[in-house]
């Protein structure tokens, strides 16, 4: 049997026999699906058969009960015939009701006083019309119910002019019965119906032939039916999935066609014919159907329990056939296995043994079991020493950044065994046998066992970070004597001040709070021009570095001068993320400067820088071509002043007009002593209109003042413009002649050069 259950055959014959089973049962399924619709279909034939009997069978009882009811009177009126129909309530009785009427035997030569007679009775248009035949016997239209206008049109028709009624008509006095015509198309509208006619006799008795019940006719009640209402509300009254056609006569010719429930269906899968005697008349009924049971996609199921079958026993042979070339596989992959595993443990021990990091792995009583080289190495000891002794043992000194010692149970490995959680970048410096310590990155992983219900072990790694640590002391020993001497601050691209050294608030006033979140312009002077801003954010956004010197106001409002560097600052992707500036105090340097370029007294600019700008302005001047003008004014009776109150009053004369006129000019119009109580005016960038306008405004001013000890005093001025070609002793030769001028007219006077 063993043999058997590992034959090369099994498969294959597992195959075969799932084969064999899924066609037999598809097979099956299919056989009931067909048997059971085709009985279905059947039934819902005969059901359609017996529905269409039994509407014209009612029809035909109505029928009869109104020739009945004519023959009952020798004259009916029209209002009995009125009443008749509709306590008949034919539209609500009867399935494609149109129209219900009696039509009286007329001979030709009664057809006058027939009309006559009619018009009597208030149809004044009433006329006897005819189709086709102009017959001696005439079957006008008498009494019709409804009488709408649709049906108004069939009024006075005789029906024996028209070759279909008239031969039906005919077969119902010859039959003596209810008989039905043959397909007509209406005369009210364009549709197909058919005729039910009774005949209505003179005598009581029917006549026993068909030659004396011809000559013995009195007239004919007839019933007209629509077909596709008829036909239709049969099949909206029943839910039968079967459609059928039925056609006049016993062959199924499109001209016969009398109905079709769908017209769309040509190639039907169920089909069967029937011919029916429908009262004298053959109607032959096509049944059609594309499917009569509510199955859906379950018709399918033969097909699906065939795939499923087979797809089910080749998966199986193919399931035992790897079953059998399985286990000598599963024997060679597990000898290859077993000798991977050794490699691998091999590599990973070796692995463990050259690892830079030191590794030691503790279970959870806090035994060391395993140790590699980089422990041994850094903690100075052997693993015979390490292996097999408790991490908690106080002889471990182990302490934290700040000295103090680390409690046995804040100790990384102890945490992790005993919370589950990881011990990650714990800085630790730990003591060895010559009592140096190393200072090492610990991290501690919990280890669980296999079901993950407690833990086994911790594995500790850690790295040797003496020197790092060494050198990051370093580092910040050096940041802070940065931070302390050199003034610098850090921004952000729109100017914020981010950070600020200890140097930059100690120098400025301001506090670091203070500064972060501001602008620079907490420490901007008045004196610096916003074109030198300008032209600093013009080279920072060029991505280049600036250079220069800046004069900043203190908090208390000193005044102290800075050279800075300013560069721009990026991210690791190249994007500028700010500003940075270092600054180096010159304030003494700045203030030897000044001192070597202003007058002691007045504290504006001396002889000897006001020959430098003059020069500068008047070389500007020549270049671009562009206006230059200067003022030279002296002080009216000025040695008046130091002759009656002495000249410490004359001093602080000149002090207070040189104020005036230092707070009264342009930032970039120059203003010095030219010699005692004489000044000079440096106006760049002015015609002679606008320095003589300047100079009558300085002296309204000068001669408005109120002066400390004087008084009122007064000044003359002189202006002269520059002209091509001239160098500075020209311009001041005529302004000191206008200046002569103005004295001579009187003092407290504004001259301007002569024309050349």
């Amino acid at each position: 049997m063993g043999r058997f259950w590992h034959s090369s055959i099994l498969p294959w014959l597992v195959i075969i026999v799932g084969l064999l089973l899924s066609t037999i049962t598809a097979w099956k399924s299919n056989q009931w699906i067909t048997e059971t619709e085709q009985i279905r279909f059947e039934n819902a034939s005969m059901h359609i058969q017996s529905l269409i009997k039994k509407e014209l069978s009612i029809s035909i009882q109505l029928i009869s009960s109104t020739a009945a009811f004519i023959k009952s009177s020798a004259d009916v009126t029209r209002e009995e015939w009125q009443q008749f129909a509709t306590a008949a309530n034919l539209n609500q009785e009867l399935l494609g009701f149109r129209a219900i009427g009696y039509a009286p035997l007329v001979r030709d030569t009664e057809r006058t006083a027939h009309e006559n007679n009619i018009r009597k009775d208030g149809f004044s248009d009433y006329t006897v019309t005819q189709k086709e035949i102009l017959s001696q016997n005439m079957f006008p239209v008498t009494y019709l119910e409804p009488l709408t206008e649709l049906n108004k049109k069939a009024f006075g028709f005789d029906l024996a002019s028209e070759e279909i009624r008239r031969n039906a008509i005919y077969d119902a006095f010859s039959r003596a019965k209810p008989t039905l015509s043959h397909k007509v198309e209406l005369v009210t509208d364009e549709s197909n119906g058919f005729f039910i006619f009774s005949p209505i006799y003179q005598s009581i008795e029917i006549p026993s032939t068909i030659e004396d019940r011809l000559k013995n006719a009195k007239g004919i009640v007839y019933l007209l039916l629509d077909t596709k209402k008829l036909f239709q509300g049969i099949l909206d009254s029943n839910y039968i999935k079967v459609d059928f056609e039925i056609y006049d006569g016993n062959t199924p010719l499109l001209e016969n066609k009398l109905y079709d429930s769908a017209s769309h269906i040509h190639n039907s899968r169920l089909s069967s014919y029937q011919l029916l005697d429908m009262y004298g008349k053959p109607w032959l009924i096509h049944f059609k159907a594309i499917e009569v049971l509510d199955i859906g996609l379950n018709r399918y199921i033969p097909f699906i329990q065939l795939c499923v079958g087979v797809i089910f026993s080749m998966i199986l042979g193919a399931w035992i056939y790897a079953l059998q070339h399985t286990r000598q596989k599963a024997y060679r992959l597990a000898e290859e296995k077993t000798k991977q595993l050794s490699q691998s443990e091999t590599a990973i021990r070796s692995i463990f043994q050259t690892m830079q990091e030191g590794i030691v792995v503790i279970n959870k009583d806090g035994t060391i079991l395993e140790c590699n080289l980089a422990a041994q190495e850094m903690l100075q000891v052997n693993a015979s020493e390490l292996i097999g002794s408790v991490n908690r043992n106080p002889k471990w000194n182990v302490i934290h950044e700040d000295g103090t010692a680390f409690s046995i149970e804040d100790r990384p490995s102890c945490k992790a065994l005993r919370t589950g959680e990881i011990q990650s970048n714990i800085i630790m410096g730990i003591e060895r046998k010559d009592g140096s310590f190393i200072w090492v990155n610990t991290n501690a992983q919990p280890l669980f066992s296999d079901d993950f219900s407690e833990i086994t072990s911790v594995l500790a790694t850690f790295s040797d970070i003496t020197a790092y640590r060494k050198s990051k002391l370093e580092l910040e020993r050096y940041l802070e004597i940065i931070d302390h001497n050199v003034i610098i601050s850090n921004t952000d691209i729109n100017g914020i001040i981010t950070e600020a050294s200890e140097a930059f608030c100690k120098i400025s006033g301001y506090s670091k709070e203070e500064l972060i979140g501001e602008k620079h312009n907490i420490i901007r002077h008045i004196d610096i021009p916003s074109s030198l801003y300008k032209s600093m954010w013009s080279i920072l956004k060029k991505g280049l570095p600036w250079t220069g010197e800046i004069k900043n106001k203190r908090k208390d409002g000193s005044v102290y001068w800075v050279e800075a560097i300013i560069t721009p600052q990026y991210d690791e992707k190249k994007s500028l993320i700010g500003y940075m500036a270092i600054r180096h105090n010159i304030t003494d340097k700045k203030r030897a400067e000044e001192l070597s370029i202003t007058d002691r007294l007045t504290g504006l600019y001396n002889r000897l820088k006001l020959d430098e700008l003059f020069a500068y302005n008047l070389h500007v001047a020549k270049r671009h071509h562009l206006t230059f003008s200067i003022i030279l004014l002296d002080i009216d009776n000025f040695k008046l002043v130091n002759d009656t109150y002495g000249h410490q009053v004359g001093d602080s004369l000149l002090q207070e007009i040189a104020h005036i006129l230092k707070t009264n000019v342009r930032l970039e119009d120059a203003v010095g002593r030219w010699g005692g109580e004489e000044f000079l005016l440096l106006l760049p960038s002015s015609d002679l209109t606008s320095a003589t306008m300047l100079a009558e405004k300085l002296r309204g001013l000068i001669e408005a003042t109120v002066f400390l000890y004087v008084g009122h005093c007064t000044a003359s001025f002189g202006v002269s413009s520059y002209h091509e070609k001239d160098h500075e002793k020209d311009m001041i030769a005529r302004a000191d002649a206008a200046l002569y001028r103005a004295k001579s007219n009187g003092r407290n006077w504004v001259e301007t050069e002569l024309p050349l």
